[in-house]
């Protein structure tokens, strides 16, 4: 099957209608409502700007880094069509009103770090040529009042921090479909017990056990109430190890969900196979 979408589906082992739960579990946000509803029509806008990319032309955080150079945060060369897709992006989002900026940021999740950044861009995008040492200040303060306020009391520079965060993290759910859709992970057989979940492969003669569990890192809570936020927020780890006494390990964390950290052991079992690593 060609194609990014397709093979991200191959890779993550779901059916096309469930790919973007999927995607939105992996960059650790929740699903967006079920249905005809305008926060998962946004999302699916990302995703075929990010599946139009050609193989080759982009890598998993072209879209990110585009994002931080068109705010004025990052001075760096990057791919047109990563700038391409971070121009999509924003267009999608600057078509929201207040209400519906609001919507799209609860339903992602949107935590006071994400909102903070969102401020400290669309500040820095304001004073460019002049930075303001109190902006850091200002930013938090901005932050401050799009908690208190209902959407209808924001300003030009509550909207502007929303909408910067937002740019940001459509972003990263299209460089988790550019990953995805390029890595090679090996199916495991996956089985859940209390701790998380185990699965074993066995590489050159020698049984290699993947352990996934929950990360003693507790992320940033969401500023507004979502009807489902645990699963999302909720960190996890993975670690492969060899052997009987399991002597040597390597392993990553926190990552933000499970699915993240299975995808992850999975990928590195690839590389281990591949000789591309060793524990």
């Amino acid at each position: 099957m060609d194609g990014r979408l397709p093979k991200a589906c191959i890779n993550l082992r779901v059916v096309p209608a469930d790919l973007l739960d999927a995607l939105c579990s992996l960059s650790g946000r929740p699903s967006p409502p079920s249905g005809p509803h305008p926060v998962r029509r946004v999302h699916g806008q990302v995703l075929h700007a990010a599946a139009s990319l050609p193989p080759g032309a982009v890598q998993p955080g072209d879209v990110s880094a585009a994002t931080e150079v068109r705010a004025g945060l990052l001075n760096a060369d990057v791919p047109p069509a990563s700038d391409a897709a971070a121009r999509c992006i924003q267009h999608t989002v600057d078509d929201l009103g207040p209400a519906d900026l609001w919507t799209l940021a609860r339903d992602t999740a949107m935590t006071r770090d994400d909102l903070a950044w969102g401020a400290g861009a669309a500040l820095a995008r304001e004073r460019l040529a002049q930075p303001d040492p109190l902006d850091e200040l200002a930013a938090q303060a901005i932050v401050d009042e799009l908690a208190e306020r209902t959407p209808c009391r924001w300003g030009r520079h509550h909207t502007d921090a929303v909408r910067a965060a937002l740019y940001r993290t459509l972003a990263d759910l299209a460089d988790v479909l550019l990953e995805v859709s390029e890595s090679t992970p090996t199916p495991l057989d996956w089985t859940a017990d209390d701790d998380g979940w185990r699965a074993s492969a066995v590489i050159g003669g020698v049984v290699h056990d993947g352990v996934v569990q929950k990360a003693e890192h507790a992320p940033s809570q969401p500023v507004w109430h979502h009807p489902s936020p645990p699963a999302a927020r909720t960190a996890w780890q993975w670690r492969i190890t060899n052997g009987p006494t399991g002597r040597a390990s390597h392993g990553c964390g926190p990552v933000p969900s499970a699915l993240a950290a299975r995808h992850a052991a999975e990928c590195a079992i690839t590389a281990l196979a591949a000789g591309r690593c060793s524990l």
